[in-house]
């Protein structure tokens, strides 16, 4: 074999990228999100549940940070808040981006509720929003922490660099696994919609992006028990059935039996769904080192 022939060799990965994304939008009855988080009932819902499901990692995360005073701080794919509003006591200032009207209106009655002035929402896709007018750049830290859904993945990396100060931070928090979500959609999706369910790329791919881009990045593997906790069988159906674009009674009896079989009882009372995976901080310093 010749050099030229190594495996691999060539690859275009913002291509790559790029396809997994449209191959995951194209899975039939397919909801990106705005439209399931643009509804007010479902972002409270997921806003009540993320403050004991996302405990540790959140405080994980944090702790991942360099977080000063004099810290200015992006957070892109913000919803109700889950980084902003623990962050928000650590630093100047968070601008809050979030494009989801539901997630964006409990993140701003969380701001009025208990008082915090130093965060700013901006109620904007990524892809929409225009640095100069809607940011007042350059920022010492960029999140974006499980939002990484961009089509155009060089346009968006690029960006979040170019508005990053220099020897700031830009920090990625993007699947590795399959999450309980895509396990179970890719189970249940040809039953209840008549076609496959295709997974989004994962954190290695991006790693792979970001070096096509030039960037220097690193990445840590962390591990994350994600845990469903509900009263009910009931209440667990309220939460899952938008997420699976379910739309019939045949269609929840399928969401049912499956949910059923995996759920276990809570020490408490209730019912609990566990799925341990892991997930990864990819990030990179603007500069270098």
């Amino acid at each position: 074999m010749s050099d030229g022939d190594c495996p691999g060799e060539g690859i275009d990965w913002i291509e790559a990228w790029r396809c997994r994304q449209q191959r995951h939008r194209s899975s039939r009855n397919y909801d990106d999100g705005r439209h399931l988080w643009s509804r007010e009932e479902n972002a409270r819902r997921y806003d009540a549940s993320s403050r004991d499901e996302y405990g540790p990692r959140v405080a994980q995360t944090i702790a991942g940070l360099s977080l000063l005073p004099s810290t200015r701080v992006l957070d892109i794919g913000a919803g109700p808040g889950t980084l902003a509003l623990p962050i928000a006591p650590l630093v100047r200032e968070v601008v809050a981006l979030e494009p989801a009207e539901g997630m964006a209106d409990v993140l701003e009655e969380h701001l009025a509720r208990d008082g915090i002035g130093n965060v700013r929402v901006v109620r904007k896709r990524w892809e929409e929003v225009d640095p100069a007018a809607d940011l007042n750049p350059p920022y010492d830290l960029v999140i974006a922490s499980f939002s990484v859904t961009m089509e155009a993945i060089d346009e968006a990396l690029l960006k979040m660099d170019g508005v990053t100060a220099p020897g700031g931070v830009v920090a990625l928090y993007w699947f590795l696994d399959p999450s309980f979500y895509e396990l179970a959609s890719e189970a249940l999706w040809p039953d209840l919609h008549g076609g496959p369910y295709h997974s989004g790329p994962k954190a290695d791919l991006l790693f792979l992006v970001l070096v096509q881009l030039g960037f220097l990045p690193r990445a840590e593997v962390l591990e994350f028990d994600r845990t469903y906790r509900f009263s009910t069988m009931d209440e667990a159906m309220q939460h899952f059935a938008p997420r699976f674009s379910v739309a019939d009674d045949r269609e929840r009896a399928l969401l049912r039996t499956y949910l059923e079989a995996r759920a276990l009882p809570s020490e408490g009372g209730g019912i609990v769904l566990r799925h341990p995976s892991r997930y990864a901080k990819v990030w990179w310093r603007k500069g270098g080192g």
